[in-house]
């Protein structure tokens, strides 16, 4: 068979197969090198690449920074899809500074030598053991990382080129004793200020709303007629606090407990000494002889604090008098501490005491015997921590069970909740905003509004909301996110119309009055309002609205004899005339130390800082790929 198996390869037709098959391996070869799939990119930044892999990098570091700050409530941010894309798009937004930041290293020759970037590298935590550089450390975690040893360097190389930059406009910067002055004056300058207030309400007999007009805002502000995705859910609630008041204590127990645990229901007896110590580490009969001395002194009433800062060896002490504190059994020489046990009354002195260190005289300074409470005194705090310790053990028994019935039966929560002895608690629809305070816990806000866990319809795992405190939830109802329709919405609208509308003709009306250029007073007396009077007005503070305040701070100086006016629109439609009379400006003699010109030099770099990556986003072409972002995809 092998022989006609050769001789049949060697036919015209066999070699057309062969090559056709050849051919097509070569073609598909060809075509798998001309069609391998391009690495993703999310930013092009003045023809700079910003790759998916770095952003995903970005993004995650951010993410561990963001739940280290915020635990547990970051996961509940990231549960919102809004957020996250901010969140994303804020990632991003840094990357295209960063890479605009060394771009404009690059420019300006930054270079950083190898020495340097060694120095770096070697000095990096993450590549050290014990605190020592450690090569194997390094190469495992480039490995890890996707990285060539070249390849990490020069990302460290150009990384110190824009710390360079950051160098040298954060630290050429200095602040004068006259900035910090000038500063200090504006701040506290005062200002004479009076203004006038036309109600936007006096216009609203003028309203008259066509269906064009609620038209056009309900399609500009549709986003403001949004339900929230909405759920309704069933839960069971297990927690060791609501098992305790079905659980009974004996007295017998009580009483049990009591004599079992007496040491717990009272306090040892406390001593604290004091002594004079003769140092010697052999027997020494003088130094003896001159410890009875300063015994028969004490005896005879001389004071023991005095006899110890003059004649002790332990300095420490002798300083306080010879004091030592409390005596903690098994800390002092055994000899000094069974004299010192063996004084009963305050005051008592013991023999002179030979220890390892010397010869002592001790003083009981302080004693407080033991006590015990009473079992009556204690019976009510035995009684809740038997309830206690009881329904701990009956909760992690329970708890075994409902995450076992609720598993085996999946599809409701009736049978869990018969098999743990509590009922099954229903919700109405709620969002993530509005959840109950029980079910406003991270960890089940993000199972409630999972989209697996919501077109199942099956019963949770078992949740742990405290130490002693569970959960099994379903959800039984789901409201997708949906624009709610003009009928519905059509009183708000027309409202925020109205609203619009009125501070429209509020604000004309406003602009033909300044443009009289004619003083406060005739203008009141035309609008038919009461001037209010705020004299010395302070920049910070006082009794002014913060919008009247920041525009009469914000006009110019009044020239000589002509007062500075000017209109503002509040929140609520109303438009504030005001007028400033006079500019008052505080004198300041003090001299600035060096922790205010070096707060006024950091806020002077930054502002620096950002007006540099104001003028490189400007010049530059930047072209934005991520899904998501909220900014324009090109500049």
């Amino acid at each position: 068979m092998l022989e006609r198996i050769r001789e049949g390869s060697q036919g015209m037709t066999a070699k057309i197969i062969l090559g056709l098959v050849i051919l097509t391996f070569a073609l598909a070869g060809v075509g798998g090198y001309l069609s391998s799939p391009r690495e993703a990119i999310v930013a092009v930044v003045n023809g700079e690449e910003i790759s998916q892999a770095r952003f995903e990098q970005a993004l995650q570091s951010e993410r561990s920074r963001m739940q280290q700050q915020f635990g547990e409530m970051y996961d509940m941010l990231a549960a919102d899809p809004g957020y996250m894309a901010n969140f994303r798009s804020e990632v991003l937004e840094r990357l295209i500074d960063d890479t605009l930041q060394k771009q404009f290293a690059r420019r300006l020759g930054l270079r950083v030598g190898d020495d340097q970037v060694r120095a770096a590298v070697v000095n990096l935590p993450e590549f050290q053991v014990d605190g020592v550089f450690n090569n194997d450390r390094f190469i495992a975690i480039l490995r890890q990382a996707g990285y060539q040893p070249a390849e990490f360097r020069e990302l460290i190389r150009e990384d110190l080129s824009g710390s360079q930059l950051m160098q040298g406009l954060l630290g050429s910067e200095f602040g004068l004793a006259g900035e910090i002055n000038q500063l200090l004056a504006l701040q506290q300058q005062t200002r004479d200020i009076r203004y006038l207030t036309i109600p936007a309400e006096r216009f609203r007999s003028q309203l008259n709303l066509s269906e064009e007009q609620i038209q056009s805002y309900y399609q500009q502000q549709i986003a403001r007629f949004m339900t929230p995705e909405q759920v309704a859910v069933e839960y069971v609630e297990l927690s060791a606090a609501a098992l305790v008041a079905d659980i009974e204590v004996t007295e017998q127990q009580v009483a049990d407990y009591y004599q079992a645990n007496q040491a717990r229901f009272g306090s040892a007896e406390r001593r604290e000494v004091a002594h004079i110590m003769l140092e010697t580490e052999q027997d020494d009969s003088a130094i003896e002889q001159q410890a009875q001395a300063l015994l028969a002194e004490l005896k005879a009433g001389a004071d023991f604090a005095a006899l110890a800062q003059q004649h002790s060896a332990d300095t420490f002490s002798a300083q306080n008098g010879g004091e030592l504190g409390p005596l903690v059994a098994g800390q002092m020489d055994a000899a000094f501490e069974a004299a010192a046990m063996a004084l009963a009354a305050e005051g008592e002195l013991s023999g002179v005491v030979r220890s390892e260190f010397g010869y002592h005289i001790i003083k009981l300074s302080k004693f407080t015997p033991a006590t015990t409470k009473t079992l009556a005194e204690v019976a009510t705090e035995i009684r809740n921590q038997l309830q206690a310790d009881q329904a701990t053990a009956l909760f992690y028994d329970l708890q075994q069970r409902l995450a076992q019935t609720a598993f085996e039966q999946p599809d409701n929560l009736e049978d869990a909740a018969e098999a743990i002895g509590v009922k099954v608690q229903h919700t109405t629809l709620f969002s993530r905003n509005t959840a109950p305070a029980l079910l406003a816990q991270p960890a089940v806000l993000s199972r409630l509004f999972n989209p697996t866990f919501i077109a199942e319809r099956l019963n949770s795992d078992v949740i742990e909301l405290a130490r002693d405190q569970v959960l099994v939830v379903r959800v039984k109802e789901h409201q997708v996110a949906r624009t709610l329709p003009l009928d519905e919405v059509r009183p708000e609208v027309e409202a925020a119309v109205q609203q619009q509308e009125l501070a429209r003709l509020t604000a004309a009306y406003a602009a033909e009055l300044l443009a009289a250029k004619t003083d406060l007073d005739s203008l009141a007396t035309q609008v038919a309002v009461t001037i209010n009077d705020h004299p010395a007005t302070p920049r910070f503070g006082g009794a002014l609205g913060t919008e009247i305040r920041a525009k009469a701070f914000a006009m110019p100086r009044p020239e000589s004899g002509v007062t500075s006016l000017d209109s503002v629109q509040l929140a609520n439609g109303d438009v504030v005339l005001v007028a400033v009379s006079a500019v008052t400006d505080a004198e300041i003699s003090s001299v600035p130390d060096a922790g205010q010109l070096e707060a006024i030099a950091r806020q002077q770099a930054e502002q620096n800082y950002q007006a540099l990556l104001a003028v490189l986003r400007a010049d530059a072409k930047i072209s934005r790929q991520l899904r998501n972002t909220t900014q324009p995809d090109d500049i």
